[in-house]
């Protein structure tokens, strides 16, 4: 599962009050930035659609969740139209107390030294 299978949800787990939720995006920038971006908001709509409708709370029944984190892990440097986006709907996500962070994997900077 990552980026390139909008309709899935890539993983998730509950903590401390908050639904955690994975996107891993693992493709490259380079000459692709619109068909990225629009790959990328396909599958965080998926999610906001997947919160919105509640659909965690058959998985999570017994959980007290009142706060979302949709973790993005870029395997490459990610382009700024993402931040961008990102901070385009920030105002409607923070009325559904949604959060995006986003970061470059880890293992990428350990295998490239």
């Amino acid at each position: 599962m990552s980026v390139s299978d909008p309709k899935t949800i890539d993983a998730m787990t509950v903590s401390g009050g908050q639904l955690v939720m994975l996107i891993s995006d693992h493709l490259r920038w380079d000459g692709y930035q619109a068909e990225h971006l629009s790959m990328l908001q396909d599958k965080l709509n998926t999610y906001i659609r997947y919160i919105d409708s509640g659909g965690y709370k058959e998985k999570y029944s017994g959980a007290d969740i009142s706060s979302f984190v949709i973790d993005v892990v870029f395997l490459h440097p990610f382009d700024i139209g993402f931040v961008r986006m990102v901070e385009l709907v920030r105002p409607e996500l923070d009325k559904r107390n949604i959060t995006i962070k986003y970061r470059i994997s880890n293992s990428r900077k350990e295998s490239a030294k």
